[in-house]
């Protein structure tokens, strides 16, 4: 099913009215009359966040000639989508957008659907920014009313997500995965996140393979996408890596990092550490006739002698007298296992 389709079938008697209001709450917030190759920064967040905002005016213009109802509500009145779609804290110029409504208003309505559960209360299919943004500038917010079945919302809500380029990987695999908990049809995932059935199950799959606590911890994680997750998905089927993982979203020092930072602190723990270096130590004879190498793994030591075969020849007849050089300077490992050996000599 087309994301415009989709968004049609909410609507039975005012088709046109929500797909376009859903469309222009979801689409990036790009300008066409902006080259993006010249904005940066700040600069280039309010233009992108102006250019949207000018793009749902028109949208909201075209739903009133329509007949569009819309109602202004208490944002204490108002609950989130029963299904979350976003990591916390993710919104990207968040303040930004905020201060744009601040100063022109809020120019498209959410959509929100009558309470299921709670009566005179209201459940959001999409625009959560702007009840945010409306709750904490003090404001009602603008809103569409309709009677909305929980798959309805649920696609409603996926149209706005899909569309929108600051949802992170790792976002729309919680977003699938929490779906599919809830008994939703694949079918119906598909049509939510505008994706196919492939892709859909390795969203699901890294949703399923890393444990939610420790996605919590990195957040959303925007630069790492798909290769990346899959990859950490495939380290954390050892346990022992989760393990290991679990003790380092603990430490203080990674709640410091961004959420990229803590990404990669995590994939580095997960990653198996390999011996392929171990600590060692050279030594060369007088006149460099023979050479060797210590080296040390762990509790073993490894002596390897070159160049001159005679002398590692050597040094294997005497390791009797060197070891038991060794014990009479009382160095030994174990002294409860040498008295042990003396006993049974005597």
């Amino acid at each position: 099913m087309k994301r415009r389709d989709a968004i049609k079938n909410l609507y039975a008697t005012k088709p046109a009215e929500g797909g376009e209001l859903a469309m222009a709450n979801s689409r990036p917030e790009s300008d066409p009359g902006l080259d993006e190759r010249v904005l940066a920064g700040p600069v280039r967040t309010m233009g992108l966040a102006l250019g949207r905002l000018e793009e749902e005016s028109r949208a909201l213009h075209d739903a009133l000639a329509r007949g569009a109802s819309i109602v202004d509500l208490e944002p204490d009145l108002v609950d989130p989508s029963f299904v979350r779609d976003r990591l916390e804290g993710t919104e990207a110029g968040f303040a930004e957008f905020k201060r744009l409504i601040e100063e022109r208003g809020q120019e498209v309505p959410i959509l929100v659907r009558p309470h299921p559960d709670r009566q005179g209360r209201y459940q959001v299919a999409y625009g959560h920014r702007r009840l945010r943004a409306a709750a904490e500038l003090g404001q009602r917010v603008r809103a569409v009313v309709r009677t909305l079945s929980d798959v309805e919302l649920v696609v409603a809500q996926g149209v706005e997500n899909s569309a929108r380029q600051d949802l992170t990987y790792i976002e729309k695999a919680l977003f699938a995965r929490r779906l599919e908990d809830r008994g939703f049809e694949r079918s119906v995932i598909v049509d939510a996140l505008s994706t196919d059935k492939g892709e859909l199950s390795k969203l699901i799959s890294v949703a399923r393979a890393v444990p939610e606590p420790i996605v919590q911890a990195v957040g959303p994680a925007p630069k790492a996408g798909r290769r990346r997750w899959l990859a950490l998905a495939e380290l954390l089927e050892n346990a022992g890596s989760v393990k290991v993982v679990e003790r380092v979203v603990r430490e203080e020092a990674f709640a410091a990092l961004d959420s990229d930072a803590r990404f990669l602190r995590v994939f580095a723990a997960a990653t198996p550490r390999t011996e392929s270096d171990p600590r060692s130590t050279a030594w060369r004879g007088q006149g460099g006739n023979a050479t060797a190498r210590i080296s040390r793994s762990g509790a073993t030591v490894t002596l390897a002698i070159n160049r001159d075969p005679a002398f590692g020849e050597f040094v294997a007849s005497q390791l009797d007298e060197l070891y038991a050089s060794f014990r009479d300077r009382g160095a030994g490992s174990d002294p409860g296992q040498a008295g042990a050996e003396n006993a049974s000599q005597s």
